[in-house]
């Protein structure tokens, strides 16, 4: 049977390496990918480059007396919430108590981690995992939360397989509209500009390679990216789960229950890493106050599969009423226009996402408009007149 740990990624803090390399040996064997940091300070900049499943967190290490509470700190400062297990070598009870009310899962003993450690990381991992779904559901923004929701809902095992495929292109799609809001475009190699006028699951993958080989990448887009497929197996993976999506379609494969084992762990993996690292809202303005020091912005956050919900967020610069935006803190807001538009009809405002282009008998050229989809059901394809909304902006990158 596969070890919950196969292929997940496993940070050691710990300043006695070659004591932790020790310690960790049935995690390597149980198939995680390990990668060791000899203090805090090392393992928050890994942390901040890598996403990571759990963190295994040596009580004693520097920086000051009792690193590992430190680092605990760091990650509560930072608003992540990576699973982390604390190993117990000289802390009293008093830090292990204190290590658990900063958040960590669960500690151990280093003198009993031989027999304890496995399986204390598998039922780590096995509740994260477990829980993971739900999270996505409620916290990421609508166009992945409510494909999440419809893929938790769906109880046949063949339509559970198509509407896991459909939430992975929602993963695929979303990541790749934020890479393309980047303010300084840069040409992507390998790219058509066609296969924008028509985007199917394997463009969006593309788009994301491609984005993830340019220069200056948008930070956010290359957490999205890597919470999915940080490595270059991974993106085989990805890249197979693509085939089987276009097999299904023309008729040629049906799921099976290896593909549906397959596609339901490769969406929990990416939720947990989501729901550990998230640091993002989305939302459109709708009105703005300044106190002489920094913009109050409230916007209708497009957050879960519900109707979007009033926020309030800080700017250090005006933004323009209306505009659909990607909120991080500390960074100035990015706009994801003409990727992801908001349209309000009465007392309702929607989020669409770009489909491709809407056509008539007329060429393609600058002024050809752009067609949306809701984000918050996939359908009612249409032509929102956005004013940004032509092609003229697809072209910028090509």
């Amino acid at each position: 049977m596969t070890s919950t740990l196969n292929g997940v990624r496993i940070l050691v803090a710990d300043d006695q390496i070659d004591v932790a390399r020790t310690i960790c040996s049935p995690l390597r064997k149980s198939g995680a990918k390990l990668r060791f940091a000899p203090d805090g300070n090392a393992a928050m900049r890994d942390i901040k480059c890598w996403p990571f499943d759990l963190v295994v967190v040596d009580m004693k290490m520097p920086p000051d007396e009792w690193g590992g509470l430190w680092l605990l700190r760091q990650l509560n400062s930072c608003g992540w919430r990576v699973p982390v297990l604390v190993l117990s070598g000289e802390g009293s009870k008093q830090q292990v108590i204190e290590s658990l009310r900063l958040g960590a899962s669960d500690w151990i003993d280093k003198d009993t981690a031989d027999t304890e450690l496995l399986l204390r990381c598998e039922q780590i991992l096995d509740d994260s995992l477990e829980s993971a779904l739900d999270s996505a559901s409620g916290r990421l923004p609508t166009p992945l939360a409510l494909r999440f929701a419809r893929y938790t809902r769906t109880v046949d095992p063949e339509r559970r397989v198509i509407e896991g495929l459909h939430t992975l292109e929602a993963i695929l799609r979303f990541a790749a509209q934020v890479g393309l809001s980047n303010p300084v475009p840069s040409p992507l190699s390998g790219i058509a500009a066609d296969r924008l006028m028509q985007p199917s699951m394997g463009t969006w993958f593309s788009l994301c390679v491609a984005l993830s080989r340019g220069s200056n990448p948008v930070p956010a887009f290359s957490d999205l990216f890597s919470w999915l497929a940080p490595e270059r197996a991974d993106r085989q993976l990805v890249q197979d789960l693509v085939n089987l999506r276009n097999d299904i379609a023309h008729g040629r494969a049906t799921p099976d229950p290896s593909t549906q084992l397959r596609v339901d762990r490769l969406l929990r993996i990416f939720a947990h890493r989501a729901s550990a690292f998230w640091r993002f809202s989305v939302g459109v303005t709708t009105s703005m106050t300044f106190d002489g020091a920094k913009y109050g912005v409230e916007v209708l956050a497009f957050r879960g599969d519900g109707k979007p919900i009033p926020d309030l967020v800080q700017s250090n610069s005006p933004q323009v009423t209306g505009q659909v935006l990607l909120f991080t803190s500390g960074v100035s807001p990015l706009s994801l226009e003409p990727w992801l538009i908001a349209h309000s009809a009465g007392n309702s405002t929607r989020c669409f996402q770009f489909d491709g282009v809407r056509r008539g008998g007329s060429a393609l050229d600058a002024s050809t408009p752009l067609k949306y989809a809701k984000a918050d059901d996939g359908e009612d394809v249409r032509d929102l007149g956005h004013p940004e909304g032509a092609w003229a902006a697809v072209m910028k990158w090509f």
